[in-house]
């Protein structure tokens, strides 16, 4: 009979959605769920070459029919790591609702459904895992990020309330923080910061200085986040990790 699937990365195409599938990957069979359901498959066939067990699906976190049928799609799942998101940056004075309800929709209700629903088919099978990827946008300001640190920061005390709902029930909640991250995403921030290097920092943007001298890489953020997931953390419930170089100065 064929091993049902024991982890799903939910936004697997690109940046640090990719690197934490390859890192799951290693320690077992691993679903890469995406809305670019092509570019997961890429990668889906990247891990089976190098002896991976992985395979892709679609999805749109902001459909919740299309966040059930994954999660019918994946029975047994005991790790989930939520890393689908989306950038936007610009004046708050020309934000209009538009804009910021499509970041909400995303960030904050749709990570937060896939959250709900793979919460209760853990609750049903024994048990499980989820980390959800936030931002040190989500307590600290942001000039020209309303609509992004806004959905960040609903995102991460909507989970709370869930995780501490479910905890009793054998499901463990936690967050990974990243600060700057060298992916596309970053190449956006980096578009709306010209002049700059975002980990010197700038007193004008109000960005301070990145204390190991770098911005993230990807791999940063997915061992985290595999730490997260593992039974090594099984006393860990509802905690936000920053993975951001010192930038926040642990506050």
């Amino acid at each position: 009979m064929e091993q049902s699937p024991r982890t799903v990365v939910v936004g697997a195409s690109q940046g640090i959605g990719a690197e934490v599938a390859r890192t799951l990957a290693r320690s077992g069979p691993v679903v890469l769920a995406d809305i670019k359901q092509d570019a997961a498959a890429d990668l889906a066939a990247e891990l089976t070459a190098s002896g991976a067990e992985a395979t892709a699906l679609g999805v749109d976190i902001t459909d919740p029919e299309s966040v059930a049928a994954l999660v019918a799609a994946t029975p047994g799942t005991q790790r989930l790591a939520i890393v689908a998101g989306a950038f936007s940056a610009g004046p708050s004075l020309e934000v209009e609702s538009a804009e910021f309800t499509r970041i909400l929709s995303i960030n904050l209700v749709g990570a937060y459904d896939v959250a709900r629903q793979y919460s209760a088919a853990m609750i049903g099978s024994g048990g499980g895992a989820i980390v959800a990827i936030g931002s040190i946008a989500a307590r600290m300001p942001r000039l020209r990020q309303a609509a992004y640190s806004a959905s960040k920061a609903g995102m991460r005390q909507a989970m709370r309330v869930l995780g501490l709902e479910v905890r009793e029930h054998g499901v463990r909640i936690n967050f990974v923080a990243p600060g700057p991250t060298q992916t596309p995403m970053m190449a956006e921030l980096a578009a709306d910061h010209t002049g700059i290097q975002l980990w010197e920092g700038e007193l004008e943007t109000w960005r301070p200085r990145i204390p190991d001298g770098r911005v993230a890489q990807p791999e940063d953020v997915a061992n985290a986040i595999e730490f997260l997931l593992s039974d090594k953390a099984a006393h860990i419930s509802l905690h936000d990790l920053y993975v951001d170089g010192g930038e926040s100065l642990g506050m």
